[in-house]
Order: C-alpha cells, then sequence, then structure tokens
C-alpha cells in the first residue's frame, strides 16, 4: 500500500506527459501501479488522502451513527459549512474527530454548479469586506428574534468582526466601519460594501454616486469605498459570502438561550475565528497573518468615540432642522438657508453662519424638538403668540404639563396667561428635568396652579397641599 504522497507523486508526472515506463522508474513502482494510481481521483492532500485510508482500515468511524442527522441537515440547508455541522454534532453527544465530520458533509453535500465569480487575492492592508445580514432566531424557550448585524472582514489576515445593529441606515453602516476598524487596530486603502443601496445615491455604469453623509465620512476616515452588486458576479472580485459565513459557523451552529447567551456566544466566536482557527482560505490563523498586515492599516482620520456625521438641511419656516422626526432650533433668520448639522452620538451640533455650532442633545427630553435655553426669547417674538407659545413649550415637557395647562386654562380662565409665565420662568431658573418632574407630582396629587409648582420645586413635595 504506497501513501498519498507517493500516489500523488505519480499522478503529477503522468499530467506532466511523463510515460508510464519513466514514471514507474523515477517512483520504484511496477507500470502497472502506475497505471491504477492515474486512473484514481486526483489527490489534493496526501495527508487527508492518508486519513481516510486508515479510517477506512481500522475501527469503524464514530460520526458513522450520525449520517442519516447530515444528510438531513445538509438537504435543507445545502450550504451548511463543515463546522457548523461539527458544532451541532458536539451538542448532540458527538466525541470523535472533526476530520471525520469533515469528510462526511464533502460526502454528502449537494453538489451545485460554480457561481462564476472571478476572485482574486489581496495584498496587506488592501481590502476589507463589509456587508450587512440578518437571521431569525429561535431560543430556547420558543421566542423568536430576528438578529441583524453588520459584518466586515480584512481580505488579506481574515480577521473578522461582527457587530450586532437594530437598522441598515448610513449612520449604521458608518459607525459599523468604525467599530470594525477600531477592533482592527486600524484600516485598509479600500472597503467593499457588498450590494450598498443605503448609501449610493445614483450609480451609471461603472460611475457610483455616494450618499453625501456617507461621501463626507470616507473623505474624513480616510478611505476609499467600493461598490458591488448584485446579478454582476464578475464585479464581486475579491468579495466573498461573509453574511453565509457568519450564519453559517455562528448563528446556525449554536443554540441560544437568550439574547444575552447570544451576546456571550459572539464573543466568544470572534475569539475563536481570529485567534485560534484556521481560516480555510488561507490555512492559517487570522491574527497570525495579522501580524503582517497591521502594519499597513492606518490610523482613522477621526476620533473613534466622539466623531460625528455631516449632514445638510434647510431651515424651515419655523426656525427648526429636522432630522430622523426630531427638530432642532436654528433661528429664524436662518429660515430658507440650507445648513450643515453634525450628528453624534448623543449630540447635534447645529452650525449655521461663522458662529461656534449650537449643540442640541440628540434625543429631545420632551421626545419632539430641542430648543436651548438661550435660544427660547427669540421664539417668543411673535405679537401675541408668546404666551401660546410659552405654553406650547410647557406642554410638550410630558403628558402631565398637558394635562396641567388645561386644567390653568378652565379653572383660572381670567389668570391662564400669568399662570403660564409664573411657570415658564421656572422653567427657565430651574431647567427642563426639574420642572417636568413637578408638574408630574402635581398632576400626581391632582393640583393646579403655578404655586404649587414652585412648592414642589422648593422642597415642600412632602407637605400636603389642598386643591
Amino acid at each position: 500500500m504506497y501513501d498519498g504522497m507517493k500516489r500523488l507523486q505519480i499522478q503529477q508526472l503522468r499530467a506532466a506527459g511523463v510515460s508510464v515506463e519513466r514514471t514507474a522508474e523515477a517512483s520504484g513502482v511496477s507500470p502497472r501501479t502506475v497505471e491504477r494510481v492515474s486512473s484514481e481521483e486526483r489527490i489534493e492532500d496526501p495527508e487527508e488522502h492518508d486519513r481516510r485510508t486508515r479510517r477506512r482500515m481500522g475501527r469503524p468511524s464514530k460520526v458513522a451513527g450520525y449520517v442519516g442527522q447530515v444528510r438531513a441537515w445538509l438537504e435543507a440547508e445545502p450550504d451548511l459549512a463543515g463546522i457548523a455541522v461539527l458544532e451541532r454534532l458536539r451538542e448532540e453527544g458527538y466525541e470523535g474527530g472533526k476530520s471525520a465530520v469533515y469528510d462526511l458533509v464533502r460526502r454528502l453535500r449537494p453538489r451545485k454548479a460554480a457561481d462564476g465569480v472571478a476572485r482574486f487575492e489581496a495584498v496587506a492592508g488592501e481590502f476589507c469586506q463589509h456587508d450587512f445580514g440578518e437571521h431569525l432566531v429561535r431560543y430556547e424557550d420558543g421566542t423568536r428574534e430576528r438578529i441583524r448585524f453588520f459584518a466586515s472582514r480584512l481580505k488579506y489576515s481574515r480577521m473578522t468582526r461582527v457587530l450586532l445593529v437594530e437598522d441598515q441606515r448610513t449612520e449604521t453602516v458608518c459607525r459599523g466601519v468604525v467599530d470594525a476598524y477600531t477592533y482592527f487596530g486600524g484600516m485598509p486603502l479600500i472597503g467593499v460594501f457588498d450590494n450598498p443601496r443605503t448609501i449610493v445615491s445614483e450609480r451609471k455604469g461603472k460611475h457610483v454616486r455616494w450618499q453625501e453623509t456617507f461621501a463626507w465620512f470616507t473623505v474624513e476616515c480616510g478611505f476609499s469605498p467600493h461598490a458591488t452588486w448584485p446579478k454582476r458576479p464578475r464585479e464581486k472580485g475579491s468579495v466573498e459570502n461573509l453574511v453565509g459565513y457568519v450564519k453559517s459557523s455562528l448563528f446556525k451552529a449554536h443554540r441560544f438561550r437568550d439574547r444575552a447567551d447570544l451576546e456571550r456566544k459572539l464573543a466568544a466566536w470572534h475569539q475563536r475565528v481570529n485567534e485560534e482557527r484556521p481560516s480555510r482560505a488561507t490555512g492559517e490563523v487570522p491574527r497570525a497573518r495579522m501580524m503582517l498586515e497591521a502594519e499597513r492599516l492606518r490610523p482613522l482620520g477621526l476620533d473613534p468615540v466622539g466623531f460625528t456625521l455631516r449632514y445638510s438641511r434647510v431651515v424651515r419656516t419655523d426656525g427648526f432642522v429636522e432630522l430622523d422626526g426630531l427638530r432642532y432650533f436654528a433661528g429664524f433668520e436662518h429660515v430658507g438657508q440650507a445648513i450643515t448639522v453634525r450628528v453624534g452620538k448623543d449630540e447635534v451640533h447645529v452650525h449655521v453662519g461663522k458662529d461656534a455650532p449650537r449643540v442640541h442633545p440628540r434625543r429631545p427630553a420632551n421626545g419632539k424638538y430641542s430648543v436651548l435655553p438661550d435660544q427660547r426669547e427669540e421664539l417668543l417674538t411673535k405679537d401675541g403668540a408668546r404666551p401660546y407659545v410659552k405654553r406650547q413649550v410647557l406642554m410638550d415637557l410630558c403628558p402631565a404639563a398637558e394635562w396641567f395647562m388645561t386644567e390653568v386654562r378652565h379653572r383660572r380662565p381670567d389668570h391662564w396667561r400669568d399662570e403660564v409665565d409664573h411657570v415658564f420662568a421656572l422653567l427657565e431658573g430651574h431647567g427642563e428635568p426639574a420642572v417636568r418632574d413637578a408638574l408630574i407630582e402635581a398632576g400626581r396629587r391632582g393640583v393646579v396652579g403655578a404655586e404649587y409648582v414652585e412648592a414642589i420645586l422648593g422642597g415642600q413635595a412632602s407637605r400636603e397641599v389642598s386643591r
């Protein structure tokens, strides 16, 4: 019995056009053996050939009892990765080696046609692939959750990062990219985005017009974006099925008790695929190849923690700019002007003219709009509207405030303007959170009047207050 290396040598000599007799002489075997080995299936990996031969000669494989189960899995999910099958079998009690499982998967997997994609390799620090994916997870208690994620992978080292997200908006793309490049320790020359509908405004032939906010982000960050598209397989080049890899090796390979368990296993998955397991594409552990790639990665051109995204907005007739359904006051003098709004994780910076930007909370306390304390006076400039504007500002603080102002209007119809002025002055002096809490407490007690709000703010909430 000749080993895999000897058989590979024979096959290579015959493939190069060497005669049977010369091959037999060079290999030290008979011409009949040369003819027989030449007609066998081509050997790609001599060591794997020898392992399979030893398994056939030795005791029955431990995986033999799971053939039916594996066949059913592959019929239901033809693209299920070998590692995913191994993880499932471990959960079923399988105690054998991984090679036997991978061999079984290769034999049982339904064959499919080639995808026609022209692949090419990258040099260190050249490409990073980015894509969105989603998977419907069923937890052990039967509940289901659709998990959305943003996946990134460096083409050369195969270092991979997965971030759980809520949506596929432009801001989510940008924050996912920053998260990945921070995790990798730097950024490559080119970011490749698979089917990037949310970040492309227009495409004509090879020309791509990127969505404005994303375009500014790439300039400030310092990398070049590249788009690939569905139904254009040869255009995809180095882009591989990143989403499919994440699904098969993470979501399909594990069972999850709940969302917290999923997040724990995601952290362990990062450790396993980046630090421990050799990549099937390179045969090396990504962290090992990362030692070569790291020196080619460049630092981000922005603060990964406090960076903001640039948007253009036109100031409305009411002096506000709108973003994601929320409004931020810019001023009446800028009505109709196109201005720059920079959006951070917790703040919105409104840039008007050459003045310093006005910084609003990203999520206003009233859930509708933001007016800074020193901007409120400008809202009250319109003749005759002053008490109504003040009242609206107060009513927008919370539902209890709307109840309070409604009761004031009907219980004190002749003095409601004075009541509004009084409570508004308290707002100016104590701030929105304190006045909102005081109005909630007034509503809880069922008392109406500015004097009660002032008493609550003065620390008299514990005193019994009559109507």
